[in-house]
């Protein structure tokens, strides 16, 4: 394996050449996939996110990025910004080297990543947010304020509601969790979410027979998100 620890100021990211990485988007709700490539100077060279087609008018020169990959039993995520790309021999993308890093160790339940667009209500209060992985105990949560809008105050144990369309089911589905771990900032919360113990049967159901579809194509990683 091509297996190298890059350091930057203190900040520390474990890369192979090729692996799989998610990517974040502002206004863009598809997934995106890209692959490491390298790394030279304070930049890292990532593929261009597939479907390239459709979200090609989104990078620009300074454009804001979210990358999260999994790693040895570890799930680092970062924010970052596109520097420049180019397109001959090949096109790449030269992205910054992130100030701040995430990183969730092992635990013992298994959780799959995914990608669910969810509206989050905290009583009568909204935000727009993607569940980013999910286990049949509780899932992870990504919410942001759009137009640099600050998100909706949140505190562990409480009480929040999601609403979210699962692929492959017609119906939206809402389901309750109480919030077991935060990390917060002015416009982005992380949030942990434990499902309430009166989840419907059907509810269970579904969240398991979807977690048991994506497993046959993505393999479930055993990974702590210190959220749950």
């Amino acid at each position: 394996m091509n297996e190298k620890m890059f350091d930057q100021g203190g900040i520390r990211l474990a890369l192979e050449l090729g692996i799989r990485l998610k990517i974040e988007i502002e206004g863009v709700d598809i997934p995106l996939e890209s692959a490491f490539c390298g790394f030279v100077d304070n930049y890292i060279i990532i593929s261009p996110p597939a479907p390239f087609h459709q979200i090609q008018h989104k990078l620009f020169s300074g454009a804001e990025l979210v990358v999260r990959y999994f790693y040895h039993g570890t799930i680092y995520a970062f924010q970052t910004k596109l520097f420049s790309q180019i397109e001959q021999p090949v096109r790449l993308l030269f992205i910054y080297y992130p100030k701040l890093v995430q990183k969730s160790e092992l635990r013992s339940e298994k959780r799959s990543f995914c990608y669910i667009p969810a509206v989050i209500a905290v009583g009568e209060n909204e935000n727009q947010g993607t569940i980013v992985d999910i286990a049949r105990s509780g899932c992870q949560c990504i919410i942001r304020g759009k137009h640099n809008k600050r998100i909706m105050n949140f505190k562990i144990g409480d009480q929040v509601k999601l609403n979210c369309k699962f692929p492959g089911v017609k119906q939206p589905l809402e389901i309750i969790g109480v919030v077991k771990n935060l990390r917060t900032s002015r416009y982005e919360a992380n949030v942990g979410l434990q499902f309430h113990e009166n989840t419907t049967d059907v509810t269970q159901k579904i969240i398991a027979w979807y977690i048991s579809t994506i497993e046959k194509f993505i393999p479930a990683q055993e990974v702590k998100l210190d959220l749950l």
